[in-house]
């Protein structure tokens, strides 16, 4: 299989790779970062990045496919995170200068699920500020780009995550929506507005 295609696996068919022992937690995380280094200078759909603790994870998680322990749902998906949505230590900015390098005290419920499935966080992904755009653009990101057509908008507000997943740079990711936060950039073939 090539690289290109491992950044398309579903979580269903990396997971049961990995419990075949035909791909490691390792080699998918590793492949993930080396789309993000390709695709995302033109895309932008990642803001901060943990990569050498995601490979870290990642070898524990290996280790645990090896000998079968403790094995969760989500054990070893690389998963990014919407910059909406706060994560315990880390910076959660909502997409706005306001909060540019402000760390949150802790991990919004549906995100802490993730990682207690087993999920690895490795990067957090642009959404417009404070998620009350249909496009993906801030102040403190600029704007996220489809990556099927660099000319149109990823749409908003989880479009960071939808850029991420289309172009191959996470497994899965996290969303919300209020108003078509995750509807909007799944079916994005929109043109930037004026």
């Amino acid at each position: 299989m090539t690289d290109e295609a491992l950044c398309y696996l579903t979580a269903t068919e990396a997971i049961a790779r990995f419990q075949a022992k035909t791909l490691s937690p390792v080699e998918l995380m590793q492949t993930v970062i080396d789309r993000y280094e390709a695709v995302n200078p033109l895309v932008n759909a990642l803001t901060y990045t943990f990569f050498e603790r995601a490979l870290e994870q990642a070898r524990a998680t290996e280790q645990r496919y090896v000998t079968g322990n403790a094995v969760r749902a989500l054990e070893g998906i690389p998963v990014t995170i919407k910059d909406l949505h706060p994560v315990q230590g880390e910076i959660s900015t909502w997409g706005s200068r306001v909060y540019a390098g402000v760390r949150s005290d802790y991990t919004v419920p549906a995100v802490q699920r993730l990682f207690d499935a087993g999920a690895i966080m490795h990067a957090r992904t642009t959404t417009p500020e404070f998620g009350h755009t249909g496009h993906c653009h801030s102040p403190l990101w600029g704007a996220t780009r489809n990556p099927w057509n660099l000319a149109y908008s990823s749409g908003g507000s989880s479009g960071g995550n939808g850029a991420a997943v289309a172009a191959g740079m996470t497994t899965v990711a996290d969303g919300t929506d209020g108003g078509g936060s995750i509807r909007i950039p799944a079916s994005a073939r929109c043109s930037w507005p004026e």
